[in-house]
C-alpha cells in the first residue's frame, strides 16, 4: 500500500495549544504517512472531529479544557483518543480515562512510543469494528447492545459514562464468558499495571451500582478470581 493511500485512510487530529509541540508532532506523523489536522484550542478542534480517524488531545488548553473536549466528543463519537498531558497526577489520568480516553501519554514523550500507541489504538478500533456483532444481549432485566454498550431496562436507558459503556460492551460481546483483567485494562486504557487494575475495580464497582440491586452481592456482573469479569444471565445459568 502506498503512503498516499495510508494517509488518505488515517487522518490524525491534533488539538494542542503549543505551536512547537504541534510542529514536532506533525513532522513525526507525516513522516509515516498520516494526514494531520491541527487546532490550537478545543472549540476549533471540535469542528474538525468528523474528518479524523484518531484524536491526539492536550488537556491544558485555553478556553474549554481537554476534559471538556473529551466529554463533548464522547456524546457523539467513539473515535480513538490519546491524551497528551504534562499533568502527571493519577487523578487527572483516571479522570481522562473515565471520560473515554483510550490512552494517556505524559509529556515529554518519545515520538517512537507515541507512534506505536497511535498504531495500536487505530488497530484496536478497526478490529473492534470488524468483530462486533449486532445480536442484542439479555442480562436479567437488562438489554445490552454489544455494538455500543447501550444498556436499557424496561425500555429505559441506564445512564452509563463512556468508559462504563465500553466496559459493558466488552463483556457483552463475550456472551457470558470471562474477559481477562489484562485484556480489559489494555483495551480500555492501553496499559496494564497496578494503577490501571485499581481503576478497573473502581469501574466495575460503578457499573454494579447501576445494574445490581445489591452491588456487594452481584448477580449479573461477576468477578472471576484470577480470570477477570463477566456478565451473566442468572436464568440461563440456572438452566445450564
Amino acid at each position: 500500500m502506498s503512503s498516499a493511500s495510508t494517509s488518505d485512510r488515517h487522518c490524525i487530529l491534533l488539538i494542542e495549544d503549543s505551536t512547537p509541540v504541534r510542529a514536532a508532532l506533525r513532522a513525526a506523523l507525516e513522516a509515516v504517512a498520516y494526514r494531520v489536522l491541527e487546532a490550537p484550542n478545543g472549540e476549533e478542534g471540535l469542528t474538525k472531529i468528523g474528518e479524523a480517524t484518531l484524536l491526539l488531545l492536550d488537556l491544558g488548553l485555553p478556553g474549554i479544557s481537554g476534559f471538556d473536549v473529551l466529554e463533548r466528543l464522547r456524546k457523539t463519537s467513539a473515535m480513538p483518543v490519546i491524551v497528551l498531558s504534562g499533568q502527571e497526577e493519577v487523578d487527572a489520568k483516571i479522570r481522562a480515562l473515565d471520560l473515554g480516553a483510550d490512552d494517556y501519554v505524559t509529556k515529554p514523550f518519545d515520538a517512537g512510543e507515541l507512534l506505536a500507541r497511535v498504531r495500536a489504538a487505530i488497530r484496536r478500533n478497526l478490529e473492534a469494528s470488524s468483530k462486533i456483532g449486532t445480536t442484542i444481549v439479555t442480562v436479567g432485566p437488562f438489554v445490552i447492545d454489544p455494538m455500543t454498550g447501550d444498556t436499557r431496562r424496561d425500555d429505559r436507558p441506564v445512564r452509563l459514562s463512556p468508559m462504563e459503556a465500553r466496559f459493558v460492551k466488552m463483556l457483552a460481546q463475550k456472551s457470558g464468558q470471562p474477559v481477562g483483567t489484562k485484556q480489559l485494562t489494555i483495551t480500555l486504557w492501553g496499559n496494564d499495571n497496578a494503577e490501571m487494575r485499581q481503576a478497573l475495580r473502581v469501574l466495575a464497582r460503578k457499573v454494579r451500582c447501576k445494574l445490581e440491586k445489591d452491588p456487594d452481592s452481584p448477580r449479573f456482573l461477576l468477578t472471576e478470581p484470577r480470570l477477570g469479569y463477566r456478565l451473566i444471565n442468572p436464568e440461563n445459568a440456572a438452566h445450564a
